[in-house]
C-alpha cells in the first residue's frame, strides 16, 4: 500500500552554487580517519561525482559508489550530516548516502565509536551520550577542512539526518535541551525496550521499575550546539531525554519519520514528543513496519545473523519504502539548503 505522496518542489537554477542539486551525477565515496580528543574514527563521505559509477564490497555490503572518484571543482555542494543509530555504522544509510551524493548532496556519515558495530562498547551510557554529538560536530569540521572537499562543500547550507539515537545526536547539535532526570523518570514508568534498554547485567527487576539517577558528568555537561545547522531530517528519534521546552530550542525546518508499529521504540515519549515539542511543527511521514525499517534492507549473512533488525513483518517492502524515503529526503534538503 502506497504511504506517501511525493512533495512536489519547484527548483529555479540562477547560479553556480544551486547546480548542487541538478541531474548528472554519480556517486563517489572516500573514508577518512578524524582524530578526536578521545579517539580516532572512520568517517565514510558519500559526495558527487562526474566518475562513472562502480559498485564494490565492503564486507558483505555492496557499495554503489566509485571509491575515491574525482570531486567537480566547478560546483559548491549542500551538506548533510548523518548520525546512524545504536550498535549500526555508516553503512547502515548507505543507499540513502548514495542518492543524496546523485542528487547533489556531499553525505558525511561518522562512525560512533564505541556506539557503532564491530567496535567495543563505551564504558557507559553516559559517555556515549556525550560522545556522539562530539564524534559528529568533528566529523563536519574534518571534512570542511578536508582538500578534498574545502572548495567543493557549502558551509552555508549544511543539514544533518539522525536515526534513532542519531535523531537524539541530531537534536542536540540542533539547540535542544536535554533533561537527564526527565529521561529516567520515563525510564521509571515506562517498559519501553529501544528507550530503556535493561543494562547487561541488571537486578532482574521487571522494566519500568528501575530508579533513575544522573550521572555526574551528565549532570555537569554543557552540550554543543552548531548553529550551521539549517534542516534536519529524524527517523524514530531516541527523544525521552527531551521535555518541550528542551525541544522548543530547535528553530531549524525538521522532517520527521515514524513508523507504525512503534512497540520497540514507544512513539508517545520519542517521536510525537518531537512532533509537539518542536517550535515549528515538522513535516511527518508515518510509515510501515517497525523501529529497524530505516536501516538499509540486509544482505542475507546479515539478516541471518540480525533478524531483529533485519526482517520485516509480512506485507512491508524495505526496499521500496526506503525508495520512497531517499526522494523525500532529497526533496526536504533541495527546498532547505
Amino acid at each position: 500500500m502506497r504511504w506517501i505522496a511525493v512533495m512536489a518542489v519547484t527548483l529555479i537554477w540562477t547560479c553556480p552554487a544551486l547546480a548542487a542539486s541538478s541531474p548528472g551525477f554519480n556517486a563517489g565515496m572516500i573514508r577518512l580517519t578524524v582524530k578526536d580528543d578521545a579517539a580516532s574514527f572512520d568517517t565514510v563521505v558519500f559526495y558527487p561525482t562526474r566518475a562513472p559509477e562502480v559498485s564494490w564490497q565492503a564486507g558483505p555490503f555492496t557499495i554503489d559508489a566509485t571509491r575515491n572518484a574525482p570531486v567537480p571543482p566547478d560546483v559548491r555542494f549542500p551538506v548533510v550530516l548523518v548520525s546512524h543509530g545504536r550498535g549500526g555504522g555508516p553503512f547502515s544509510h548507505r543507499e540513502l548516502a548514495a542518492a543524496l551524493a546523485r542528487a547533489g548532496f556531499i553525505a558525511i556519515l561518522p562512525t560512533h565509536v564505541g556506539d557503532a558495530s564491530g567496535h567495543p562498547r563505551a564504558a557507559s551510557q553516559a559517555q556515549i551520550l556525550i560522545e556522539r554529538p562530539r564524534q559528529a560536530e568533528a566529523a563536519l569540521n574534518a571534512v570542511l577542512a578536508d582538500p578534498r572537499f574545502s572548495a567543493s562543500a557549502d558551509s552555508g547550507r549544511i543539514g544533518m539526518i539522525g536515526y534513532s539515537a542519531g535523531g537524539y545526536t541530531a537534536l542536540i547539535l540542533a539547540g535542544a535541551k536535554p533533561d537527564f532526570a526527565y529521561a529516567g523518570r520515563y525510564c521509571a514508568e515506562h517498559a519501553d525496550p529501544g528507550s530503556c534498554p535493561r543494562p547487561a547485567a541488571d537486578d532482574g527487576a521487571p522494566r519500568g521499575q528501575g530508579k533513575a539517577a544522573v550521572p555526574a558528568e551528565l549532570a555537569t555537561w554543557q552540550p554543543p550546539v552548531d548553529p550551521r545547522l539549517k534542516a534536519l531530517v529524524l527517523m524514530d528519534p531516541l527523544a525521552m531525554m527531551f521535555d518541550a521546552q528542551g525541544l522548543s530550542a530547535v528553530r531549524v525546518p525538521t522532517m520527521l519519520f515514524r513508523p507504525r508499529d512503534d512497540s520497540y521504540l514507544g512513539s508517545t515519549g520519542n517521536a510525537l514528543a518531537v512532533v509537539s515539542g518542536l517550535a515549528t511543527p515538522p513535516v511527518v511521514r508515518v510509515v510501515p513496519g517497525n523501529h529497524f525499517v530505516f536501516v538499509d534492507p540486509c544482505p542475507t549473512s546479515v539478516a541471518a545473523e540480525a533478524p531483529m533488525i533485519c526482517k520485516d513483518a509480512p506485507g512491508v517492502d524495505r526496499a521500496e519504502i526506503h525508495q520512497q524515503i531517499d526522494r523525500d529526503v532529497v526533496d526536504f534538503f533541495r527546498a532547505r539548503l
